[in-house]
């Protein structure tokens, strides 16, 4: 087709454009170039979209096709596939469910009772390698690389289940439900071999003697209700799960499930359950166990149960999590809902108000006599050295101060207001430094608090966009990416499109270069630091920015017409994100170790946090089997790099069907592409960690295209 554009001497010209960038423009999109009123300002920028898509065409037909590394044959027309945290390919086709072996190319197993199965239905169990599957009245859990059967609802004729927590320092799944008859019944099972090691249905039966008329009426429907209610599971050491249900802590033998001792939480209420219970694991005391419950915090020894302490810790309010300070143990309160309140409620402009604390290690006791208050429930607490950087929610307004751990006291005497959620926050020689993250209704910003007036220093702050309408919000678009580098924090604001660089120690920022903007209507959805420079990228876009903002490379590929298409690609963050929560429960200490030496700051943080919220010690990913934890320890090790390429999928040089493009972040160029075929939805899943792609060719045949 010809393209009519205006050139600025108000001459026209015809621009020949081939497919695949004839479907691009549409006849009524080139007719407006010939109208009159339009600025030539509009004309260039069809213009320049030519010539982006152009050059895309070009480096799409030199790039060099990936090669097949290996073909197997499935039983059946493939319907998906799902790459596993553990790096085993699902391949689900009428049939059968199908677990192919990436590194050797064949099939490693397959379940014909998982034939037929919707994606959705298939899922990684949170914090393991594991694989479940459900449907109504089944749930089976799977280990995806060697196909062993873990646990099948059926086995204990389970009707719901309540609990299932993977704990790998024991290597052992704990399965909690309740049946058509009989009692609510607790179960742990091999994680390597699905063996059942032992069943108790003892747990939900009260340890205090039984009672009388209205007291043995309340008994028993505490009974009925823990039987159904989620178990709080705590793995204390290889030997020992600590669990909580309504009828009080009961510590079990992990090879046994014996009760080892019992423990009624200090509850005001007589004979009343506690409502909000959490355990944790002491970070520095391998003895002991701490247990929120409502308002109240206790210290338990593991050997005998028995309170260390004379009487809880308390705050105002109900305790959402404690952060295991060096200087103390701080207790973060939110506002509990109306009907379970525990003493008086100060209510200010509509706000509920909570009362912080911190706890003594040794005996219990507060630092601060009194708790102190908070405007608002506490949501996020980051330590920073000697202090700790408190997020107070107040009706969706968001607050920050910093608290001194070993005083208890706050530097600022009014806590500071931000735009957005606290995202990341640190404490510099110039004050506190953060940044936000948005929401539909506000937008984000970059600044530094003054500690002595708790004024924010930058008047005009850098600033995420927001939508017109909250109807049409996409988080990514909006937030405020960021990366840091040395003693400068950069910075990109898709409000204006440009990155910018905040000097950490002085406290100032600086705009770099002019605008960055990006094609198909796209804004960058990631960032990071790579030699090369600054690499925005979006689903159809990377750009490598320099690092004083100028533009070294930038490309753009049109997407493919069926939104369908990219689903394989929107699942890589999940396969990640599933791999770190498994290192993490299986690292402990060693997973925050390794987490220091990744090269992107993003990554080091969230590994951070997801290591302090799971025990210490404990061998790597001991409990599954062999083969799981090989490929999930190399697979954890190499994801510790981020890729130096991304995947994206656009339209054949042909103008039919689409092509796999993987692009170098280091130059912006093609490295390989894998032409999908004509289908309307392939069936093709990509693996960035193994740097692979599987695509069924033909129905029943798998190809697997190293890159």
């Amino acid at each position: 087709m010809s393209v009519g554009v205006l050139l600025p001497d108000s001459t026209s010209r015809n621009i020949s454009v081939g497919p695949p960038f004839d479907n691009l423009f549409p006849q009524e999109i080139a007719m407006t170039a010939f109208f009159p009123g339009h600025r030539h300002r509009t004309v260039l920028l069809l213009f320049l979209t030519i010539a982006f898509a152009a050059n895309a065409y070009a480096q799409t037909t030199a790039a060099s096709a990936a090669t097949a590394a290996w073909t197997v044959k499935v039983n059946g027309d493939i319907h998906w596939q799902q790459i596993t945290p553990a790096g085993a390919l699902l391949v689900s086709t009428d049939s059968t469910l199908a677990g192919v072996d990436i590194d050797r190319g064949r099939v490693a197993w397959d379940k014909p009772e998982l034939g037929g199965f919707a994606a959705d239905s298939i899922q990684p169990v949170e914090g393991s390698l594991l694989m479940e599957a459900k449907r109504q009245g089944l749930l089976m859990i799977f280990d995806p690389v060697t196909g062993a059967g873990i646990f099948d609802s059926r086995k204990l004729d389970l009707t719901q289940v309540a609990t299932r927590r993977v704990l790998p320092q024991s290597g052992t799944l704990l399965v909690h439900g309740t049946r058509a008859a009989g009692p609510a019944v607790v179960g742990l099972f091999d994680l390597a071999s699905g063996q059942q090691l032992w069943v108790n249905d003892s747990l939900f039966t009260p340890s205090e003697p039984k009672r009388r008329g209205f007291g043995a009426l309340m008994q028993g429907l505490t009974q009925i209700a823990a039987g159904g209610t989620e178990l709080e599971v705590l793995q204390a050491g290889p030997d020992m799960i600590v669990v909580y249900t309504l009828m009080g802590l009961r510590a079990l033998d992990a090879r046994t499930g014996a009760v080892k001792w019992s423990a009624t939480l200090p509850t005001p209420r007589m004979g009343g359950p506690a409502r909000h219970v959490r355990l944790y694991p002491s970070l520095e005391k391998s003895n002991r166990i701490y247990v929120s419950f409502d308002d109240s915090l206790m210290a338990y020894n593991l050997a005998d149960g028995q309170a260390l302490w004379a009487k809880p810790a308390k705050v105002d309010g109900r305790i959402r999590d404690i952060v295991q300070h060096p200087a103390g143990i701080v207790m973060l309160p939110e506002a509990p809902p109306q009907n379970e309140a525990t003493g008086n409620v100060r209510i200010v402009n509509g706000v509920v108000q909570t009362g912080l604390n911190v706890a003594r290690y040794e005996d219990g006791t507060t630092i601060a006599p009194k708790p102190i208050r908070m405007h608002g429930t506490v949501i996020d607490a980051m330590i920073a050295g000697n202090a700790v950087v408190l997020a107070v929610d107040a009706e969706s307004r968001t607050f920050v101060n910093v608290l001194e751990v070993a005083s208890a006291s706050l530097r600022l005497k009014k806590d500071a207001k931000i735009k957005g959620q606290l995202d990341y926050a640190e404490l510099t020689p110039a004050g506190l430094l953060y940044v936000s993250r948005p929401d539909a209704t506000i937008n984000a910003e970059v600044n530094v608090i003054d500690l002595e007036s708790g004024e924010p220093r930058f008047k005009d702050a850098i600033e995420s966009g927001k939508p017109l309408s909250s109807s049409d919000y996409k988080a990514a678009r909006y937030y405020l990416h960021h990366a840091a580098e040395g003693k400068t924090l950069y910075v990109f604001a898709n409000r204006d499109h440009r990155l910018y660089a905040v000097d950490r120690e002085a406290g100032t920022f600086r705009a770099l270069g002019s605008e960055i903007k990006l094609q198909g209507g796209e804004d960058p959805t990631a960032m990071e630091i790579r030699p090369e420079g600054i690499v925005l990228t979006s689903s159809q876009n990377l750009v490598i920015v320099a690092r004083d903002g100028q533009i070294k490379q930038q490309v753009y590929y049109p997407a493919p017409q069926l939104p369908g298409l990219l689903r394989a690609l929107y699942a890589l963050n999940a396969v990640r994100a599933g791999l770190y929560g498994a290192a993490a429960s299986a690292y402990g200490d060693a997973f925050a170790q390794a987490s220091q030496q990744a090269n992107d700051p993003g990554t080091q943080r969230a590994a951070s946090q997801l290591a302090a919220a799971y025990t210490q010690g404990g061998k790597q990913l001991e409990g599954y089997s062999k083969q799981s934890a090989a490929m999930a320890t190399k697979r954890f090790k190499a994801s510790l790099d981020l890729p130096g390429f991304m995947f994206m999928l656009t339209r054949a040089p042909d103008g039919h069907g689409n092509v796999l493009l993987q692009i170098d972040k280091a130059t912006a160029k093609p490295k390989a592409q894998v032409n999908l075929g004509k289908e309307k939805e392939p069936a093709y899943a990509v693996d960035d960690i193994a740097d692979m792609l599987f695509l069924q060719t033909t129905p029943g045949t798998l190809v697997g295209y190293r890159l």
